[in-house]
């Protein structure tokens, strides 16, 4: 079982990292092989709407982007973390969301996957921040991934490291992720508003339209059929 956790924090011993790194110790201490990323030590650049990993599946940009998809692919649960700045995630954070983008949506490159959203925040909207950051890759548009939990915490001018409690508590969900993904837990609550609507009216379009248009979604398509979501089409 693998948990990547990904501090996009500007510090090195930041609030974030602290609490990504007890996740990690938490998910490590039940059994989990637990990796952590940097974000500032990665050169991911904007999005450039190119749109060629839905023709090829590849990102075009030379740059890391790739390498962490990769390893954000292979992991069975993934921690991500992030400053709250202006009510929502930080701009390092939010390019990695944009990278990832239409492709990982169209081909629910998380499903299955198991997510945690960490946020901090100096007075207030932490909590709110941390649901939207796990949301943000939640949901596929043919599988999705399930929320083990969110972490939002208001430090009005404290360190985490002397607040043991929300300490343990990052710890704890860590160890949670690993016994989520152990049992198989489905969570089948979970945006049951937003998943209706997409399942009744706007997966079979999207599948109707991959299908029709495989050539030109060629990236998309292989990778649907590749994970058998999709069935290969005659012609």
């Amino acid at each position: 079982m693998k948990i990547v956790g990904v501090i996009s924090s500007p510090h090195t011993d930041g609030n974030g990292a602290a609490l990504v790194r007890e996740a990690l110790r938490g998910a490590r201490e039940a059994g989990a092989s637990v990796t952590e990323v940097f974000l500032r030590n990665y050169r991911i650049e904007y999005c450039s709407d190119c749109r060629v990993c839905i023709k090829s599946g590849r990102c075009v940009v030379d740059d890391d982007f790739q390498e962490l998809r990769d390893l954000l692919c292979e992991a069975d649960g993934i921690i991500l973390s992030s400053p709250t700045y202006g009510g929502a995630v930080c701009a390092r954070m939010k390019n990695l969301l944009d990278r990832l983008g239409q492709y990982a949506f169209l081909t629910s490159t998380f499903g299955g996957k198991y997510i945690m959203g960490i946020t901090t925040a100096g007075s207030f909207g932490a909590k709110k921040v941390a649901g939207q950051l796990a949301a943000a890759v939640r949901d596929g548009m043919f599988r999705r991934a399930y929320v083990s939990g969110t972490l939002g915490i208001c430090l009005r001018g404290q360190h985490v490291r002397t607040m043991p409690r929300v300490l343990l508590q990052a710890r704890k969900l860590g160890s949670k992720m690993v016994a989520d993904i152990r049992n198989g837990r489905r969570f089948p609550l979970q945006n049951l508003a937003g998943r209706f609507p997409k399942a009744l009216f706007l997966r079979p379009l999207i599948k109707q339209g991959i299908i029709k248009n495989k050539e030109a979604m060629k990236g998309v398509y292989e990778e649907l059929v590749r994970r058998e979501i999709l069935a290969r089409a005659e012609g």
